[in-house]
């Protein structure tokens, strides 16, 4: 199942990307309601580029047919991510730590002028799960779960903005 979504926030895109190009995050990634831990195993600039790798821990309500298969102990995974300087964007793997074999899941996030003084962030990802059945409406679940933390990610990020930068440009 594929999903995209547009967020845009008041401050030049040069200002986010700043951030990002110094590999810093945008705002603690633990503030997100989902998110129980996150741990940075990895991080090295290689040109224009900084790989990243995460340990995380979330969790979430999981729909009546999956939990047969899956366990809340089981919403661990690692995440593999690339920022890349030059097009503004990150692209990222998650595997799941288990269930690996059977979950494909990969995301990217673009920044770019959103108008004068604005910036655009575009999320596209996919989420597969090839479990009969199961996989159709566990990948409807975790869509859901994914809009609302991009959208509270949203919020986080202007927020976080506004006490770095003071109020937004326009």
């Amino acid at each position: 199942m594929k999903f995209s979504m547009y967020h845009y926030f008041d401050w030049p895109v040069e200002k986010i990307t700043s951030i990002m190009k110094a590999g810093e995050d945008l705002y603690p990634m633990e503030d997100l309601q989902n998110v129980s831990a996150r741990k940075r195993i990895r991080q090295e600039r290689v040109g224009s580029k900084i790989h990243r790798v995460y340990e995380w821990c979330v969790h979430g309500q999981i729909p009546k047919i999956a939990q047969k298969i899956i366990r809340p102990d089981m919403l661990t995974f690692t995440e593999e991510t690339v920022w890349d300087d030059d097009l503004c964007s990150f692209t990222s793997k998650i595997t799941p730590h288990f269930l690996g074999n059977t979950i494909y899941c990969v995301t990217s996030s673009t920044w770019s002028a959103g108008g004068e003084n604005r910036a655009r962030r575009h999320v596209e990802s996919t989420i597969t799960i090839n479990i009969p059945v199961i996989g159709p409406v566990a990948e409807k679940a975790i869509v859901d779960h994914f809009k609302k933390n991009n959208d509270q990610s949203a919020e986080l990020v202007r927020k976080h903005l506004a006490l770095r930068y003071s109020q937004p440009a326009s």
